[in-house]
């Protein structure tokens, strides 16, 4: 069903034109009015999981960014050795999940498309994350082994790896080196016996993930072909008409004739999923499970939507509404599903999504979880001005969520900040999906007094804030050029920690004191501390620390509505994993977290 029309951020009533109606009619492939109607059963069906530790008490996750982790060994971007490091960390602190930015699969050819929220499917993994010296083909190359070793490449890596930000396409191409070469030493050590370990572990892998995973190989096969040719060609709706389908007599000539090519794509998925797996079993040795993340869509020019046409509509995009920080709306360009096909699918297209993003994971983030009810389409080529809410068969949906839930034993957030449906967040109650709460937002806005620990719900998972946001040492230094509201703010938190007995008077002093003065390391320290008490003392069973708010990060992760103006999922951390006992910030808010 596509709504008439909706509220926007003002409550003003913004009427969905019949042209609007036509068009995402026609996106969604069928001129039938799709009903929200549901049977009761599935209304009084399944809830999510919860571990026992979750149910009786309460837990704390330290979350990062993967790529933004620093380590003396990595080249240049965190990779899923420093994950298993880093989950060692946040076990020794006391931690109970690391949480993760989505690890979704972005675009080889064009790795400067770096955002994880944009990624080109959501199935598999970024090959980029792979450690390649823990690639066991690297032991049986001593060319590889020489190449890495060479001063010039060494360079390469050291440069790469001292810098503030990541460079994507500098990494890409070290890695890519290498790992082609490995690639080659794979075929001709293991590829060709029938027999070999290795070989049949390389085979049951791309079995199991079965068609998705051979598109995938192809498109990216494909994507570096065309790409080549033509910078401009970033996906397949600017290639020729022959290869835009994946069961064309196009598509499956050119992966006859480039078979090896094809490989080399599995073979980097075989190896990101192995070492997210071994990552994952050093994690639950440190008693940590992940809490992974899973974007709200995927690219419409990406894999996903070329492999599966029929799951997406992908003559329209999401978006959002137009709201304060943006009055024009947002176009992600992000294909969504189609709530046709999932009705005619079984929900199988949910179901795959699902247990792909549950795989390695503990607890489950659904970004902008309020797409299962309803989502912001906008028609292929038109303003998010011209967008319309698309309605989808939440009931049925939030069954799968929680049945997939427990069979995984996987607990699951909800993204469901902003302007939320009436009932949304009971029902996610009901079905015992935690709902995401920021101390930023959680606030009277009357007179804008931040709401005690005891307001947050039970079932939610509470942080300071999001990667959309500032981190707390940059909320805090930020915009003093707004003057007394922001002024008036950094008073009103000292006074909600101090309340909350998350600060005691000296450290609120010295906290007020320098509300006006700038920041000094002492009171970064000291705002830290307190917030993270305040978010162990919300009765909230979920409390998720950012590793940037621990050490005082002032850069933001990303701004929302820029492209080149900031590093957006480039910046890295200021301390590398190695110094992270030594300089102690960690184990102290472990303490605070600990604390009952």
């Amino acid at each position: 069903m596509i709504e008439p029309y909706y509220y926007d951020y003002w409550g003003n009533r913004v009427e969905t034109s019949d042209a609007t109606r036509q068009a995402l009619l026609t996106a969604i492939g069928s001129t039938v009015i799709l009903s929200e109607a549901s049977a009761a059963s599935e209304v009084e069906g399944p809830r999510c999981y919860l571990s026992r530790r979750m149910r009786d008490g309460k837990i704390w996750a330290l979350a990062t960014q993967l790529y933004a982790l620093r380590s003396r060994r990595n080249w240049g971007i965190g990779d899923f050795t420093d994950l298993a490091a880093f989950a060692r960390l946040a076990g020794r602190a006391g931690a109970s999940a690391v949480g993760l930015n989505p690890l979704h699969a972005l675009h080889p050819s064009n790795p400067a498309a770096a955002s994880p929220y944009s990624p080109s499917s959501r199935l598999f993994l970024n090959v980029l994350y792979i450690d390649v010296e823990r690639v066991p083909e690297l032991a049986e190359s001593p060319e590889a082994r020489a190449a890495i070793g060479g001063p010039g490449f060494q360079d390469r890596l050291a440069s790469l790896r001292d810098a503030p930000l990541v460079d994507y396409p500098g990494v890409a191409a070290a890695k890519f080196e290498i790992l082609g070469r490995l690639h080659r030493v794979f075929r001709a050590n293991h590829g060709a016996r029938p027999y070999d370990r290795r070989a049949l572990a390389f085979r049951r892998f791309v079995r199991s993930r079965g068609l998705s995973l051979k598109h995938l190989a192809i498109y990216e096969a494909l994507a570096e072909h065309f790409r080549a040719r033509n910078p401009d060609a970033y996906g397949w709706r600017q290639w020729p008409a022959e290869y835009q389908a994946p069961d064309s007599a196009t598509v499956a000539q050119f992966a006859g004739e480039h078979g090896e090519r094809v490989e080399f794509y599995l073979y980097l998925q075989f190896l990101a999923h192995e070492q997210l797996a071994a990552a994952a079993a050093t994690a639950r040795d440190a008693g940590i499970r992940f809490y992974c993340d899973l974007a709200v869509g995927v690219e419409t020019n990406g894999a996903d939507a070329w492999s599966d046409r029929d799951a997406f509509a992908v003559d329209a995009t999401l978006g959002a509404p137009p709201d304060p920080l943006n009055t024009f709306g947002q176009n992600w360009g992000l294909a969504p599903l189609s709530p046709r096909a999932l009705r005619e699918r079984a929900f199988e297209p949910f179901v795959t999504l699902l247990r792909a993003n549950m795989r390695y994971g503990g607890i489950l983030r659904i970004d902008h979880v309020m797409a299962l009810r309803r989502a912001f389409w906008i028609p292929r080529g038109a303003s998010a001005l011209n967008g319309a809410y698309v309605v989808y068969p939440m009931d049925e949906l939030l069954g799968v969520l929680a049945r997939e839930s427990t069979r995984a034993r996987c607990a699951t957030v909800g993204e469901d900040l902003g302007t939320v449906p009436e009932g949304f967040r009971e029902r996610m109650q009901a079905v015992r999906a935690l709902s995401s709460r920021l101390f930023y937002f959680e606030r009277d806005w009357s007179d804008g007094t931040f709401l005690p620990p005891e307001h947050y719900p039970r079932l939610a998972a509470a942080s300071i804030g999001t990667h959309d946001l500032p981190t707390l040492a940059g909320w805090w230094l930020g915009d003093r050029s707004a003057g007394e509201d922001r002024a008036r703010d950094r008073f009103l938190l000292v006074d909600a920690l101090e309340h909350a007995g998350a600060l005691d008077a000296a450290g609120a002093g010295a906290l007020r004191d320098d509300a006006h003065a700038g920041g000094t390391p002492h009171a970064l320290r000291a705002l830290a501390l307190g917030a993270h008490r305040f978010l162990n003392a919300t009765a909230s069973l979920l409390a998720v620390v950012s590793i940037d708010d621990v050490l005082s990060e002032t850069g933001a992760i990303n701004v929302p509505g820029t492209f080149d103006e900031h590093p957006n999922w480039r910046r890295k951390l200021s301390l590398s994993l190695e110094d992270f006992d030594a300089d102690g910030r960690l184990a102290i808010t472990g303490t605070v977290m600990n604390r009952q």
